[in-house]
């Protein structure tokens, strides 16, 4: 099976991984903070994950946010792209069209202890496992677990519109809560009733809707690297650490602090 360039590091091995006639492969790679994976996509679905740091994925359709505690499913022909936000470790799978997919289409999902320990596992089993081997029985398990894991509302969607995505892409390199959808109509040169309309017909979402999700997946980010809830609030231009930790509560049911410790229970 012919692939496209990705990574010269890691082709010859993703190339064996998508060559091979098994339901389930691994890859493990290491990755550099600020590395880039550019835009591409495999001829098989893959469930994207890292056992350590954190990972930015972008298709054409919205940006997800991926820490230790969750993973995105990709399915087969998806181009998509990764940027590394500090060292990361990752761990990915490729499946083929008898696993069942967890969502129609790009979805973070949630990674339960066994699931991250089957992906680990995978990994010390040879490709070509025979029928009835143990690499064949930790491969049925991973289908069985993506089966039945929750998939997670935390994807950022991203619009066509060539004005808009400058705009949210000039939201994404500063995520500030200052700035409302008047400052930012200014800067497209519209109005803010026609920049309101805009969100809501690209993104399904209100311009408020969108920048709070925008700030929750950089304070998940910013809290995975270890900085303080306080220090995220002020970067993010909350007055106050409550308000800053009441948007939080509201957009993932918990707090800050609260997500930190089910964050390092759940990788442990």
């Amino acid at each position: 099976m012919q692939t496209e360039t990705i990574d010269i590091r890691t082709d010859k091995e993703l190339e064996a991984c998508l060559s091979v006639d098994r339901p389930v492969t691994a890859l493990a790679f290491d990755y550099a903070a600020d590395d880039h994976v550019p835009v591409h996509e495999h001829a098989k679905a893959q469930l994207i994950y890292a056992i350590e740091g954190t990972m930015v994925l972008s298709t054409h359709e919205g940006k997800w946010v991926l820490l230790p505690t969750r993973a995105l499913w990709v399915p087969a022909r998806t181009r998509h792209s990764i940027r590394m936000r500090g060292p990361v470790r990752m761990r990915t799978l490729f499946l083929d069209a008898t696993v069942k997919a967890p969502a129609q289409g790009c979805a973070a999902v949630s990674v339960s202890p066994l699931l991250r320990e089957l992906i680990v596992s995978m990994l010390q089993e040879r490709r070509r496992y025979a029928a009835g081997s143990r690499g064949a029985q930790i491969a049925a398990l991973i289908a069985t677990e993506l089966s039945v894991c929750n998939t997670l509302p935390l994807a950022l969607p991203w619009p066509r519109d060539a004005k808009l995505r400058r705009l949210c892409e000039a939201m994404r390199r500063s995520p500030k809560l200052t700035g409302d959808l008047e400052f930012w109509a200014a800067k497209l040169a519209v109005s803010s009733r026609t920049l309101s309309r805009l969100f809501r017909s690209e993104t399904g979402m209100s311009f408020g809707e969108w920048k709070s999700q925008l700030l929750l997946l950089e304070a998940q980010i910013r809290l995975s690297q270890g900085q303080s809830s306080l220090r995220i609030a002020r970067a993010l231009g909350y007055a106050s650490h409550a308000a800053f930790s009441a948007m939080f509560r509201k957009g993932m049911g918990l707090s800050p602090s609260e997500y930190v410790a089910q964050s390092v229970s759940t990788g442990s």
